[in-house]
């Protein structure tokens, strides 16, 4: 069994112990210097079989059918991620090979930062920094969490943690969620919600069913001292959401942004990177399960095939 692993971050990731495991299990190579996966010649030579096992890093979150297909004697794809839409699952099912993802590695880090960026929010933090950080507490006086109303729309791993947490803050939880239910918290419908709601939280995966599940009906009638924070996109209106605090029709916003910052936003608005995922434990944790999942490839057992 050939192991080819695609990733430029692969001597972070792999301590001695887990490069050990690897090779217990075939033949491994280490591509670390990005380029065209096409250009990876490890990938096509011999005819034995082998895993493909990628970080998304390698192919900037994008891998092509055409370099898929070209692969010989591909018996399973590996992902380094939760995320599988940056690969075509189904193109690779119908030629029977199947597609592993890692499962919650990271729902700890990113309920963390998704209360994080509540917290920011409510006390301002964005208009403190955009007046140079000077004094001034009748423009910067800030609200408290506890005694509010947490809205978690999806309880799976990370949504069911950050609703944990803002319960050990004090805050009332209602969700919605379209399968998971939790007698700890109370289930209302997703209008309701963001009716009731003075901090929404939405936590759902981000695929083509979910896609503009927040209506525009539903964020023009959030409280008006409503914040809502985003650790998912393509599910809501942004440009919405960024007129209703400037025009002071909520209290504040929360959310990432793929590459950079941007500068010029003004107004109660926290934006920064999607570094929610990325803690010391996530990434070990990361690294524990991706080995595990190429192990368990090698041995043609798939517990967590997504196709």
């Amino acid at each position: 069994m050939k192991i080819i692993i695609l990733s430029p971050n692969a001597d972070v990731l792999f301590n001695p112990e887990l490069k050990s495991k690897l090779e217990s299990s075939g033949e491994v190579v280490y591509v670390k210097d990005i380029k065209p996966i096409s250009e990876v010649s490890e990938l096509y030579q011999g005819d034995e079989e082998r895993i493909l096992a990628i970080d998304p890093d390698f192919s900037n979150w994008k891998v092509e059918n055409s370099d898929l297909e070209k692969i010989p004697n591909l018996t399973g794809v590996c992902l380094q991620t939760t995320s599988f839409s940056w690969i075509d699952i189904d193109f690779l099912k119908n030629k029977n090979i199947p597609v592993m993802n890692l499962r919650g590695f990271s729902s700890e880090a990113v309920a963390e930062w998704a209360f994080l960026m509540a917290l920011n929010v409510a006390r301002k933090i964005p208009l403190v920094s955009q007046k140079g950080w000077k004094y001034n507490y009748s423009d910067h006086t800030g609200i408290e969490l506890k005694g509010r109303t947490a809205g978690v729309i999806g309880l799976g791993s990370i949504g069911a943690r950050i609703a944990e947490l803002c319960s050990a803050f004090g805050m009332n939880v209602v969700y919605w969620s379209k399968n998971s239910r939790d007698d700890r918290f109370k289930y209302v419908e997703l209008e309701e919600l963001m009716k009731v709601s003075d901090v929404i939280l939405p936590a759902v995966a981000q695929n083509e069913d979910t896609k503009s599940l927040i209506s525009d009906e539903m964020l023009n009638s959030m409280k008006d001292k409503a914040i809502f924070v985003s650790i998912v996109h393509k599910i809501y209106n942004h440009e919405l959401l960024l007129k209703l605090v400037k025009d002071g029709k909520i209290y504040g916003y929360a959310n990432e942004e793929e590459d950079t910052r941007t500068p010029e936003l003004s107004g109660n608005i926290w934006t920064g990177l999607q570094l929610g995922w990325c803690t010391e434990e996530s990434m070990s944790r990361n690294a524990v399960q991706w080995v595990e999942s190429i192990i368990n490839a090698s041995r043609k057992e798939y517990p967590t095939k997504v196709n």
